[in-house]
């Protein structure tokens, strides 16, 4: 009994002392929970300490409060590709410049474009500025392409209003554009078929026809390799008519006739097989 009374004693005074020093120890931080397994991205976000943006894509925060009406930021996602910048001072004459040496414009945009520079007098400053680009880009064959493109139609101005020696020049510089073309890239399309209708507008005594029937019958070799494009059809016109010049009228009508069945649209075929 009196152990027992004893042994009570000592635990009290052992409760008492554990509650004075826990009342007396000093104010921790409290420890902050990790985030559970379940817990959404958006927490998991939350309890990370800020970090530097990257480059990736973001969606808008949302708010926490499902009654908060106020708008929230968009962050703009960050993208690494490079854009071409819209110049301010893009102009007509500039878009005309750019649709003839693009890859992306298609034969008819550039004709579009040259047609247009021809009505609107500005033939010669197309002229300078496609030789600034040829200069910049010596290793583009689109740049002296669409050069001896300008030329021509310079040319047919000029033959229009009866001057006849600047129509000479105006050939002569068209064909060595052509041939610049040609040499960095020899299966330029417009290059190729400039070349040979340039050519076969050459006086009779010049004999280019044996040139032009081989120009021509090699470009439509190519055309068989490429995807058909409707203005491959004046291929067929031009190389029948140059047959037909040098005195192959079978040979011009066989010509024509391929032609009509690989481009039945085309109006210039058709006429030449009626004999219209």
């Amino acid at each position: 009994m009196k152990s027992s009374i004893i042994a009570l004693v000592i635990l009290c005074a052992v409760l008492t002392g554990g509650a004075i020093l826990y009342r007396s120890r000093p104010a921790s931080s409290p420890v902050p929970a990790k985030p559970s397994v379940a817990s959404t991205p958006a927490s998991a976000a939350a309890d990370a300490p800020a970090a530097t943006p990257v480059a990736t894509e973001f969606e808008p925060t949302k708010p926490q409060n499902p009654d908060d009406s106020r708008p929230v930021p968009v962050v703009t996602a960050v993208s690494n590709e490079v854009k071409p910048a819209v110049s301010a001072s893009s102009t007509p004459f500039s878009r005309a410049i750019d649709t003839l040496v693009s890859k992306q414009s298609s034969f008819q945009e550039k004709q579009a474009a040259l047609k247009q520079l021809r009505e609107a007098g500005k033939l010669d400053q197309a002229i300078a500025a496609l030789k600034a680009g040829m200069e910049d880009n010596p290793n583009d064959a689109a740049y002296p392409a669409a050069l001896g493109e300008a030329y021509i139609n310079k040319l047919v101005t000029a033959k229009a209003g009866g001057n006849y020696n600047e129509t000479a020049i105006l050939a002569l510089q068209a064909d060595q554009n052509f041939d610049a073309a040609l040499k960095l890239d020899p299966s330029h399309w417009e290059a190729q078929y400039y070349k040979a209708a340039s050519l076969a507008h050459w006086p009779p005594e010049m004999n280019k026809s044996p040139e032009v029937i081989q120009r021509l019958s090699s470009l439509i070799d190519q055309q068989e390799t490429m995807p058909p494009q409707p203005q491959f059809a004046q291929t067929y016109v031009l190389l029948g008519e140059q047959y037909q010049k040098s005195g192959q009228p079978d040979y011009a009508l066989q010509t024509w006739r391929l032609g009509a069945a690989k481009f039945p649209s085309d109006s210039t075929l058709r006429k030449k097989i009626s004999g219209q």
